[in-house]
């Protein structure tokens, strides 16, 4: 990062020092100026850069296409909960850079390698604010991406390079040459202002604020927007005690096991629903099934005959989180794996899904 420049927020100035004192081998670090992002969001979000902390919440926030992990420490030092997201293959320096950063500043963000180009899973994870920030048109698949994010973010920043200001009013996309800009071959899709508004709105995003940068030659376009899917669908995360999907429709539970719901209804019932097979009574009858809400027993049930079962419990509405933890009384063995209860779920992350799982008001 170039030491002439002034600082746009004091934070910059530990980055500055760390690059100047560590000279990686046998890497370099990330060249662009991550920073110069922080400028252009002040003028974004709303209450400037320290809106950030408001719209994420005390949710944690994610940074995909993290770079050299410069947005997301300067999250990190204003209190947030970070997970920064990029893919050694196509980073700058195959991600040594962030996780050399994280050495130095004795960080404790997130750093997860996922290729967000391919069709990604984010198992369960919900984030208050994602920034995607001079990434899409680096994208094969940025509709897949955007509206993947906005499943699991509740708001997000976005910025990209689009094409000149003026050159078109429609709505499209440019597919450039594999060498035609900057001789970076993993720059793919120019979209038009109206472009990329459109792509938002298909995906599931209402645009609040929107900024362009540039001289009307290099323009980026920065945008503020809040996810009509995340705040509308809940989330089931599966925690541990669970075996691999099977048909890819439901999983065998062990004697222990856990997830979490999201109840952004404010429901006030719980539900829980299983199939018990004839092997598990027969190892012994009645089978208790004990569960809990956020450590809060809410007693046991016997079980005594095969098929489909209910658990129902009446639960707090203001619980916006609830992490449910059920255990048997006993297992039966396959000979292979003690298993419990059979539950409908068809994935890590369930939404709006017929599974096992449910909340009722």
């Amino acid at each position: 990062m170039p030491s002439n420049k002034p600082l746009r927020h004091p934070f910059e100035e530990r980055i500055r020092q760390i690059r100047q004192r560590v000279r990686p081998e046998p890497f370099n670090w990330y060249v662009f100026d991550t920073f110069a992002n922080v400028t252009a969001l002040e003028t974004l979000l709303p209450k400037g850069f320290s809106s950030v902390l408001s719209l994420a919440g005390d949710e944690p926030i994610a940074d995909f296409g993290t770079g050299d992990g410069d947005m997301a420490f300067l999250l990190e030092s204003l209190g947030c909960n970070v997970t920064a997201f990029d893919w050694p293959g196509t980073n700058a320096n195959q991600m040594l850079g962030v996780a050399l950063l994280r050495q130095e500043l004795s960080s404790s963000v997130s750093i997860r390698p996922i290729e967000i180009d391919q069709q990604f899973q984010l198992d369960g994870d919900r984030f208050g604010l994602a920034l995607a920030l001079g990434l899409l048109y680096h994208l094969k698949n940025p509709w897949y991406f955007v509206e993947k994010i906005g499943i699991h973010a509740r708001f997000a920043v976005f910025s990209t390079r689009i094409l000149p200001r003026g050159q078109t009013n429609e709505c499209m996309a440019y597919l450039c040459a594999e060498q035609e800009f900057h001789n970076d071959p993993t720059n793919f899709w120019f979209f038009s202002e109206a472009g990329i508004l459109r792509l938002l709105d298909r995906c599931g995003w209402d645009v609040t604020a929107t900024k362009i940068i540039g001289d009307g030659k290099d323009d980026r376009f920065f945008c503020l927007a809040a996810s009509r899917t995340a705040k509308s669908k809940p989330i089931i995360r599966i925690l541990d005690g669970w075996h691999w999907m099977e048909k890819r429709a439901w999983r065998w539970s062990g004697r222990d096991f856990g997830v979490v719901v999201e109840n952004l209804a404010g429901a006030n019932r719980f539900e829980f629903r299983f199939l018990v097979e004839p092997p598990l009574l027969e190892v012994n009858s009645p089978l208790n099934v004990n569960c809990s809400v956020n450590g809060v027993d809410l007693g046991s049930e016997s079980i005594s005959g095969p098929g489909l079962h209910i658990y129902s419990r009446a639960i707090s509405p203001t619980l916006a989180r609830c992490e449910i933890r059920i255990s048997l009384s006993h297992t039966f063995s396959d000979g292979e794996r003690d298993l419990g209860v059979v539950v409908r779920l068809p994935a890590s992350t369930i939404i709006d899904e017929d599974c096992g799982f449910q909340l009722y008001s």
